[in-house]
């Protein structure tokens, strides 16, 4: 019986000791809310994105606003708001006024952080300096540097905050091909270091001033998330964006996370972390269904101080940029990876207006689908949003030729064309992808000049085509938008198609 009864308290003494460790483990692990956006470029109302719903628009500012809000409040001690860059450009009502919406319903949000994304510096860095003067937040970039070798003016490497005791440090990091993905010329004073190279004296410098949690706030792209992932240790999260990539479950690489949340405020980010106090270490993690979609209507909630900010400078607007002037028959599908209707059409426009044999525009320049009906000014501006303008000029075959060359090592953008028709083959080494090409129903000629038209992106040698800087006689068109405006009027409603102006052969 004795034995038993000591049997028992012993028993008892395990259970009450077990449930005081767990009691003081629990003590010591903190929950972290990491809420984050990317690539907003300047959508702040409600858009159709088909691919999400048929019937209810997504995305805009107000929606996003009210879900921020609502998981805020339910760890209001323990959250951080991050922006992953890329911003502004990209809609009129961000574009007339240079990007101050968008900073005015971020400064009311809160941000405390956002990544320097390489479209900030499609105004010029001027424009860029005045939105940094604006926010209330920082704008965060560890590799630019001026050419004095410091960071541009307004411009920090990381910041230091703390949430429930714990120190945390964000440091922003910037892709390298800005140099290449803006306006050449609006960079042209900066130098964009890999950050490899520069993040691991970083990390040191954090972890020495105390940060228990290192974030990475990274406007380099998913793939090169993963690379930074595996190549530099010590970072415990990486919040991503510039390639527009919708990461639903967290991406573990190492022992760090990677998360991204789509473009456009289609999504919010909801990365829930447990964390052990004292190491840092990240003990849980949401695992499923990070992104949040922000569904708008009147079925849903909103925040009425951000609706009446986004009205206020879409009402400003909204008598000019409704004005239709066009129409399609059908609906305009932009592809990244292959031929376009879309592509088809803005090319067209760009060599009926310029007088050119041959049309190129780059991919990333075309930044939304318009649906098959009436097409407003807005609907234009949102699908060329860059200010660019049309640049014609002389090209030899041999020229051309290389430009194709180059279209076909950037499968995930390549050059939509018109009074052209090239075929790839995207199993040949680089430098012998272009199997044929016709300019109107002729072979190309090597020798021969040719009149090209392109935007004066291109012509600076964006995207690495630095073959546009050979270019002679060189005459200067109007916005891409009023040459598109202008072919519309003409021909509506129009009906481009896919004619097999780019074929790859596989």
């Amino acid at each position: 019986m004795r034995k038993s009864f000591g049997l028992l308290c012993i028993g008892v003494l395990l259970f009450f000791s077990c449930c005081l460790l767990l009691f003081s483990r629990a003590t010591n692990q903190i929950d972290l809310t990491i809420l984050h956006v990317n690539d907003l470029h300047g959508h702040i109302s409600p858009r159709m994105d088909k691919s999400i719903d048929e019937q209810v628009p997504v995305g805009a500012a107000a929606y996003l606003a009210k879900m921020i809000q609502d998981q805020r409040a339910k760890n209001p001690e323990g959250t951080l708001l991050l922006s992953a860059g890329d911003m502004f450009q990209g809609t009129p009502i961000s574009n007339i006024y240079r990007g101050q919406p968008v900073i005015d319903l971020m400064n009311l949000l809160q941000f405390d952080a956002m990544a320097v994304g390489n479209h900030e510096f499609d105004w010029g860095q001027d424009v860029l300096e005045s939105l940094q003067w604006s926010a209330t937040f920082p704008f965060l970039s560890a590799n630019i540097r001026n050419r004095q070798g410091s960071s541009p003016t307004g411009m920090g490497p990381y910041i230091l905050t703390t949430r429930k005791n714990l120190k945390i440090a964000v440091i922003g990091v910037t892709t390298p091909d800005t140099v290449y993905t803006t306006k050449p010329t609006h960079v042209r004073s900066l130098t964009f270091l890999n950050p490899v190279e520069v993040l691991p004296v970083l990390l040191a410098e954090v972890r020495d001033k105390g940060a228990a949690l290192v974030i990475v706030l990274s406007h380099l792209g998913f793939d090169a998330d993963k690379d930074l992932a595996q190549k530099i240790p010590g970072i415990d999260v990486i919040v991503g964006g510039h390639s527009h990539t919708a990461v639903v479950n967290p991406v573990v690489v190492g022992s760090t996370l990677i998360v991204q949340a789509g473009c456009y405020g289609t999504y919010l980010g909801v990365l829930q972390l447990k964390i052990e106090q004292k190491t840092g270490r990240i003990v849980e993690y949401s695992r499923q269904n990070e992104l949040k979609t922000v569904f708008s209507g009147t079925e849903y909630a909103r925040d009425e101080m951000i609706a009446s900010l986004s009205n206020k400078y879409n009402d400003q607007i909204k008598e000019e940029f409704s004005r239709v002037v066009g129409e399609t028959s059908v609906d305009l599908v932009r592809r990244m990876r292959e031929e376009s209707s879309i592509g088809n059409l803005t090319c067209d426009a760009m060599r009926e207006a310029n007088g050119a044999e041959i049309a190129f525009q780059n991919g990333g320049g075309i930044r939304s689908d318009i649906a098959a009906g009436k097409i407003t000014l807005e609907q234009v501006y949102t699908l060329l949003p860059f200010d660019d303008v049309s640049i014609a000029m002389d090209l030899t075959g041999q020229q051309i030729l290389q430009i194709l060359e180059q279209s076909a090592t950037l499968q995930h953008q390549i050059l939509q064309v018109s009074g052209l028709k090239v075929t790839y083959d995207l199993t040949r080494p680089p430098g012998v992808r272009v199997i044929a090409a016709q300019v109107g129903n002729k072979p190309l000629v090597v020798g021969k000049a040719y009149r090209v038209v392109t935007n004066d992106f291109l012509a600076a040698g964006g995207d690495k085509y630095s073959m546009f800087k050979e270019g002679k006689n060189l005459i200067y068109g109007d916005f891409l938008r009023n040459e598109l405006i202008a072919y519309l009027q003409r021909y509506s409603p129009v009906r481009p198609a896919v004619e097999n102006r780019i074929v790859m052969v596989k």
